[in-house]
């Protein structure tokens, strides 16, 4: 069995491998009742796809895979998945949050997220990553361009099950 083939069989893009990555990492997280051994395996299966795709064109850009940059957003957001009542944006490689982030400002702060004063929200973007591009835009409009894959995290704190 190929290595890519038992959690990211028939996916067929980038998007794809991406969008279905942060589903299984969101229903397998350990810290969200899921195993770890599991997460681990995912976190092999998700890297082993994306290498399968680097060149791969996609709305006339190609992907290059960047294993240092993918782990670092993977770290992230499994970071932020841990806080409470927040709505989390993947566009690109960037992390945008929303929701109720006064009640979770100071864990923000300390995962290394940013206030973007002009969009109103918390940012998060790869150490040394550079921009190439400057958009006044609101997120809509990022997403559009970078595509887009959201989340929330529980309103609620995940109480495990106590085996008698």
């Amino acid at each position: 069995m190929n290595n890519a083939e038992r959690y990211f069989a028939g996916r067929e893009t980038v998007e794809d491998i991406k969008a279905h990555y942060r589903q299984l990492a969101k229903d397998n997280h350990p810290d969200l009742g899921g195993d770890c051994e599991a997460m681990k395996e995912i976190n092999r299966q998700y890297h082993e796809a994306l290498k399968l795709k680097d060149g791969q064109k996609s709305d006339g850009h190609s992907y290059h895979y960047k294993q240092d940059v993918e782990e670092e957003i993977m770290a992230k957001l499994h970071e932020l998945l841990k806080l409470r009542s927040l709505d989390i944006a993947l566009i690109g490689y960037w992390i945008w949050v929303t929701g109720d982030t006064k009640k979770n400002k100071e864990a923000l702060k300390a995962a290394g997220l940013k206030w973007h004063s002009k969009r109103k929200c918390w940012y998060y973007k790869p150490k040394d990553w550079k921009r190439s591009y400057h958009s006044n835009g609101d997120l809509s409009e990022l997403a559009g361009k970078y595509g887009y894959k959201g989340f929330q995290t529980a309103d609620e704190e995940y109480m495990p099950v106590k085996s008698k």
